[in-house]
């Protein structure tokens, strides 16, 4: 544990200083100006694998920066030393860390200037490899229980569609039977009659609702039909653009799909708008749905507001949802979110 001073000013630094800094939980390591290691404390053995030995004279970049860093590396310890930098650094960053054995570890770095003559840079270095697995670990929780809820709406849609809402058509073909077989004009036809346009209204209504919960034509077709038959049913024109020719992963395209629902609802009900567009940009990672209007603008996302469950949702898939006025009015409504398989 003991630091090679680079200058007479290093020796001053008191020895149970050195002590507290060799027992602290997290890796403290010490470089100078050249970038060569000067303290390697017993957190560090432990982390990366070098004994402060081993590790005592060598540069830094060589034992615990990835290779694909070590020239961004060294250029940043030369504007260190040669930008006069301030004795604390004020930057804490999760970067990439190598260890002994070849293998990369997610890592917090803090790094503080000591006061002396010649540079000396300590580095706190965390391991924090449990947080990013247990975050890792909430994500996916979290897609699991999306992907859970969307395959019970989806289960819901189909019952309906194939048991109730069957049912009922075939309860309407039973009273146009009975009706055929009814004079006109007596009570029991105008009975009948009143029967079967409450049922007629009852399927509509049975059947808006399975659409609500998970469009049929979502799960067999993707967004480009799904999305043909919501603007079809838009109270204004919608013009749409870029939807992708290919199948999404299931959450992604039932999200893009239900946000642009919600978005269409709120252009007719709130915006006074006149027409409305949608445009669908995709890479290889990222998928952007964008909903504008020429309406009078000013939605927002929260104070409870229908968006807010679909920001619940992007934000369950790493995604982000947001609205904001349009520079030539009206308002845009833009939903991002990753797109892999």
């Amino acid at each position: 544990m003991t630091l090679d001073a680079p200058s007479p000013d290093a020796a001053r630094i008191a020895p149970g200083t050195l002590a507290v800094l060799d027992a602290a939980l997290d890796a403290v390591v010490a470089m100078d100006g050249r970038g060569t290691v000067r303290f390697w404390n017993r957190a560090a053995e432990r982390i990366f694998g070098w004994t402060a030995a081993q590790a005592s004279g060598r540069e830094m970049a060589e034992l615990i920066v990835p290779e694909r860093h070590r020239e961004a590396h060294r250029r940043g310890v030369e504007r260190l030393v040669g930008g006069g930098a301030p004795v604390l650094i004020d930057q804490r960053v999760e970067i990439q860390a190598v260890k002994a054995d070849g293998s990369e570890i997610p890592v917090e770095l803090t790094v503080t200037r000591m006061p002396l003559a010649e540079p000396l840079f300590l580095g706190y270095v965390r391991d924090i490899s449990d947080r990013v697995a247990a975050e890792q670990q909430l994500r996916e929780s979290r897609h699991r229980l999306l992907e859970a809820a969307y395959a019970t709406r989806r289960r819901f849609e189909r019952d309906l569609h194939d048991g109730a809402q069957q049912r009922l058509i075939g309860t309407g073909i039973a009273l146009q039977l009975l009706r055929a077989r009814v004079e006109d004009g007596g009570e029991l036809a105008e009975l009948i009659d009143e029967a079967r346009a409450e049922l007629t209204a009852a399927t509509a209504e049975l059947r808006e609702l399975a659409r609500g919960l998970h469009p049929a034509v979502l799960t067999q077709g993707g967004l480009r039909p799904a999305l043909r038959a919501l603007t079809g049913r838009a109270p204004i024109p919608v013009s749409v653009d870029g939807v992708p020719a290919g199948r999404l992963p299931i959450a992604v395209e039932t999200t893009a799909y239900f946000t642009l629902a919600e978005g269409l609802t709120n252009v007719a009900r709130h915006s006074g708008a006149r027409s409305a567009a949608i445009t669908i940009e995709q890479d290889a990672t990222l998928l952007r749905v964008t909903l504008s209007d020429d309406g009078r603008g000013g939605a927002v996302v929260g104070a409870g507001s229908g968006l807010d469950g679909l920001r619940d949702r992007a934000l369950a898939l790493d995604g982000r949802l947001w609205v904001e006025d349009a520079e030539a009015g009206g308002t845009r409504l833009v939903l991002e979110v990753p797109c892999a398989p």
